[in-house]
């Protein structure tokens, strides 16, 4: 007698199974496709506890108003539409958490934080001469909130200062008044962390206040760099780093980079040189950029650096920077152009606009 097929039911699965199941799910997309599987999947996960997940590269095609998204965890690219009476600038594009600046033509210029994945909106203050500004950090704080701060460099008749707001105030309050010397800048701890590229130095600034706090040395840098200071501040595991371009320490390109880790010392804030990232892995761009575990990113290994850069074409390419081996190599990506690296918002509302 030939031997029954079993039928398993998939909805039977115990609650801490389909958890498990869920951790494994390092891709936002495909995460959220599980939650709609059923009822009982969806109520055995929740959005404000997901997997760990990487950043995307997002980029925008104007002539079909289309955001494109490329996971490195799945090495898909996902798509979604915009409002076509939207326009997105690739200049304004920033690492970002959650939400893209922008700003919106007609009878009256308005600007504000916009979320591609919801198409929501934050109103932030309107600016003059818009074209001489240009956004270089959109964040929570903290991280996994919905409350955005955004920084921005003016750079008509080159000022170079930096405005700052939060989403609900009336005016950007200027935070640097004189040249800011375009090197990196983060939000980190409560305060604004400038680096000086003619000096090396770097200001703590209180958003409150206006007021420089204190003043950081500029490390002696081993090699020459393409700037005297920092190329990109990243917040990592609750420490700040300064990643710096470095010329004549990568075996194959002509500059690598170098990492250094704010330190206390007593009462004073110090910059030690990082030999190792460990398991970290840094994703930078414009300024900034993410950190991660290489633990909490299936299939990719830590100790090193993603970013974009040009190849010997002029083309726009994603690179990997191996902080050991000093070596620098070109990471396969679909995307015609990177604009920058952008970490989703898991919200409620996303799930009716998962991207194909």
């Amino acid at each position: 007698m030939a031997a029954r097929k079993m039928l398993f039911n998939w909805e039977d699965l115990p609650p801490e199974l389909i958890q498990s199941i869920a951790n494994q799910l390092g891709d936002l997309v495909t995460f959220l496709r599980f939650r709609l599987v059923c009822k009982k999947w969806r109520s055995a996960t929740t959005l404000s506890n997901p997997p760990p997940q990487l950043p995307w590269l997002l980029d925008f095609d104007h002539h079909n108003s289309t955001f494109h998204f490329y996971s490195l965890s799945t090495c898909k690219v996902h798509t979604i539409h915009a409002d076509r009476k939207i326009v997105f600038s690739r200049d304004w594009m920033t690492p970002s958490y959650h939400y893209i600046f922008n700003c919106h033509g007609g009878p009256k210029v308005t600007h504000f934080l916009f979320n591609p994945l919801t198409q929501k909106r934050i109103q932030l203050p309107c600016l003059n001469y818009f074209a001489n500004h240009n956004p270089f950090l959109i964040r929570p704080n903290p991280i996994r909130t919905q409350e955005c701060i955004a920084l921005m460099t003016n750079m008509r008749l080159d000022s170079k200062q930096i405005l700052f707001c939060r989403p609900g105030d009336t005016k950007w309050s200027i935070i640097v008044k004189g040249p800011y010397g375009g090197g990196a800048c983060i939000f980190y701890k409560g305060m604004v962390y400038v680096n000086m590229n003619d000096t090396g130095m770097t200001k703590v600034i209180s958003p409150v206040t206006n007021s420089i706090v204190t003043l950081i040395p500029s490390p002696v840098f081993s090699t020459k760099g393409s700037r005297e200071g920092f190329s990109y501040f990243v917040e990592s595991l609750g420490v700040l780093l300064g990643v710096r371009w470095s010329k004549g320490i990568c075996k194959t390109h002509l500059y690598g980079f170098e990492v250094y880790q704010l330190l206390k010392e007593n009462t004073h804030l110090k910059w030690a040189k990082m030999d190792t990232l460990g398991d970290r892995i840094l994703f930078v761009g414009s300024h900034n950029g993410f950190s991660f575990s290489a633990r909490e990113c299936g299939g990719l290994e830590g100790n090193c650096i993603y970013y974009k850069a040009l190849d010997d074409d002029r083309h726009e390419c994603l690179m990997r920077y191996d902080f050991e081996k000093f070596i620098a190599e070109r990471v396969p990506c679909p995307l015609a152009k990177v604009a920058t690296w952008f970490m989703p918002s898991l919200e409620e509302s996303i799930e009716s606009n998962v991207p194909v």
